[in-house]
């Protein structure tokens, strides 16, 4: 579950660069404006880390994790109707709000669900899914 998730997060990240160009000619952004829409992510997922873990350290992994799954998940599909940049930056801030507990609730799972001597292999397997993702992102 935590590898898929993994994937999952960077497939979401890795797709917008791909589609930057079309994104850009169809809504007339410049690739300085397409900068922002990258950056809306970049600035509120790094903001949202501490209040990620704060929030996951009272509610727990499990609903910390739907959550911020479901909240992703619905910004990203809104990202579909987005009508220009504005609604872009925005959506995509929203998405790294949501992401941000995703990683801290991944290393507290693999801190409970694992016995301790078989942590390092999962804490090892689990960035596995960035490449996994990558590699996906440029077969689409």
């Amino acid at each position: 579950m935590i590898f898929i998730t993994v994937v999952i997060c960077y497939v979401d990240r890795a797709n917008l660069a791909v589609a930057s160009a079309h994104i850009q000619e169809e809504f007339g952004i410049s690739k300085a404006e397409m900068g922002y829409v990258f950056s809306a992510f970049a600035w509120l997922y790094t903001l949202c880390q501490i209040p990620g873990g704060w929030f996951l350290d009272r509610v727990g992994s499990r609903l910390t994790y739907f959550i911020a799954i479901f909240g992703w998940s619905v910004a990203t599909l809104l990202q579909g109707f987005a009508t220009g940049l504005m609604s872009l930056i925005g959506l995509r801030a929203i998405t790294g709000i949501f992401e941000a507990p995703a990683f801290p609730t991944n290393n507290r799972m693999v801190t409970s669900w694992f016995p301790e001597h078989e942590r390092a292999s999962a804490v090892g397997f689990i960035p596995r899914g960035n490449l996994l993702a990558w590699l996906s992102s440029r077969r689409c």
